[in-house]
């Protein structure tokens, strides 16, 4: 299979979407597509109130090690602050990088705004795989003052043809499942969320491309009955059908901890997803049976390094 860019597409693709990747030169059969919150990755000291252990070189190894056993042809990443950190996880010089804009909006902040934390979503793209970049969905960000992340929308190409339509989110924490009090300020601000993301798979969902949405939902969406997940697969418009990769799967990740009243972090296992990969009917027609998984590290590299508070997840599919 030929990911090639035909050049007389070039022209109107860019007007229309931004950017594009350099046309590839051999045959992909399928594709890995992960998702994976790298928790504050960043090559500047965090200024934030209780800032997260800064990383060392061997911790990078390690994140690195994880990486190459993931071996993502495309990685929705999040919390990533800038090209020099993740270029020290994906170590191979293969990937281009399309942060969120508002990345760059920052870095010229008007005062009267928020000064967002460093933490952007984006796509780590293998060199030689076509796509364009379509406008971000900066409407995840409620207020218009950056202090929501925005989600980072492109589409694959094949043979020069729109393929596959990817977005990637990382939503409001602190509403983890719906026994939490509607009232709850971030329950409120992650369904006006849902809402932005459901009009978008609206969308999607009348054209003729298929879709994915992965990231951190910071929702156990696959949990039975869950509301938010009902309201965002509705059935609409006629024929939508919205399927969870994680739906009835348990996460083996142990992560760290880090509590500034212990010296030293606790481990913990969260079994139920808060991270996701979303297909339509159409895309999941396209995934490889059985292909989800959940990269996990061993607990003793997990107590000794400073990794991530998630582990990726990925699976594969065939365009």
């Amino acid at each position: 299979m030929q990911w090639l860019f035909p050049l007389f597409l070039i022209s109107a693709l860019t007007l229309v979407n931004g950017s594009f990747s350099k046309p590839n030169i051999h045959t992909v059969n399928t594709l890995t597509i992960a998702s994976w919150n790298l928790q504050w990755l960043s090559s500047d000291p965090i200024v934030i109130k209780n800032p997260p252990p800064q990383r060392t070189h061997v911790d990078y190894q390690q994140l690195a090690n994880i990486a190459t056993q993931l071996d993502a042809d495309i990685l929705a990443f999040q919390e990533v602050a800038d090209r020099q950190a993740i270029s020290k996880v994906l170590t191979n010089d293969e990937y281009i990088f399309e942060f969120s804009h508002r990345q760059r909006e920052s870095q010229h902040s008007d005062k009267r705004y928020a000064q967002p934390w460093p933490q952007f979503v984006g796509f780590a793209i293998r060199e030689g795989i076509s796509y364009v970049r379509n406008a971000d969905l900066q409407q995840l960000d409620l207020w218009g003052n950056k202090s929501l992340r925005y989600g980072v929308d492109i589409t694959l190409l094949n043979d020069g043809n729109p393929a596959l339509r990817l977005l990637t989110v990382h939503l409001k924490s602190g509403c983890y499942s719906q026994q939490q009090s509607t009232k709850n300020r971030a329950c409120r601000h992650l369904n006006r969320q849902f809402e932005v993301l459901e009009q978008w798979v609206d969308r999607r969902a009348a054209e003729p491309l298929p879709f994915m949405i992965l990231g951190d939902f910071n929702r156990r969406l696959a949990l039975h009955n869950d509301k938010i997940w009902q309201q965002l697969d509705d059935g609409r418009p006629t024929g939508l059908s919205l399927y969870a990769a994680t739906e009835g799967q348990k996460s083996q990740c142990r992560i760290k901890i880090h509590s500034k009243r212990k010296k030293h972090g606790q481990i913990r296992h969260y079994p139920n997803f808060i991270d996701h990969i979303v297909l339509d009917g159409r895309a999941k027609l396209k995934m490889i049976n059985n292909s989800f998984r959940e990269t996990t590290t061993d607990v003793e590299v997990v107590k000794a390094f400073n990794l991530s508070d998630h582990c990726p997840i990925a699976l594969s599919l065939n365009l």
